[in-house]
């Protein structure tokens, strides 16, 4: 009987490590690549994450709301929007270019936090804020978007939050674009 408790605590032992060296990192989907040339119209676009913590993009907690894990994003959040983005314009009619551009846009992440917690409707969040300044060179135009988004995952866990992140992101990409889109 000993040997038997002794093998059942082993294996929730090995359970409960292989859970903490889980992984966490959620792997953002590469967006399509974009024909070059000229479009409707040209932007140059730069694109800067303001958040004070630029690796966190979310955390899983337990039922207690303690943080349990930190969630990363590969690539960069920076670096993925700037690609979302692009893809994004041109869907609507707008090149990213390096030289002439019509105007330029810098697109600030003010704020991308996810979280997961427990287990219950409603356990998983998302908060969001973008702020896009186009210089037209003698005026310039700023918009902000905020973007809360709640759902609900039966298990609180990376591959729950995974999809609900790559979702939101992608969501206000597109949300970023049609703002720039409607800027004149």
């Amino acid at each position: 009987m000993k040997k038997i408790f002794s093998l059942f605590f082993a294996a929730v032992v090995a359970v409960i490590f292989s859970a903490c060296t889980a992984k966490t990192t959620i792997d953002l989907p590469a967006q399509n690549s974009v024909k070059s040339g000229i479009l409707g119209r040209n932007i140059s676009l730069s694109v800067s994450d303001l958040r004070d913590d630029k690796i966190t993009i979310g955390v899983l907690k337990n039922s207690d709301g303690d943080i349990t894990s930190r969630i990363s994003t590969n690539p960069q959040l920076e670096a993925w929007m700037k690609n979302a983005l692009t893809a994004e314009l041109a869907k609507r009619d707008i090149a990213v270019v390096d030289e002439t551009p019509d105007f330029s846009v810098n697109v600030n992440i003010d704020k991308f936090q996810s979280e997961i917690f427990g287990i219950g409707t409603k356990n998983m969040h998302a908060n969001s804020q973008i702020t896009i300044i186009a210089n037209f060179g003698d005026r310039s135009v700023k918009k902000t978007l905020n973007q809360p988004v709640i759902s609900f995952a039966p298990l609180p866990t990376l591959k729950s939050l995974e999809p609900f992140v790559i979702e939101t992101l992608s969501e206000l990409a597109s949300r970023c674009a049609a703002e720039i889109a409607s800027i004149n």
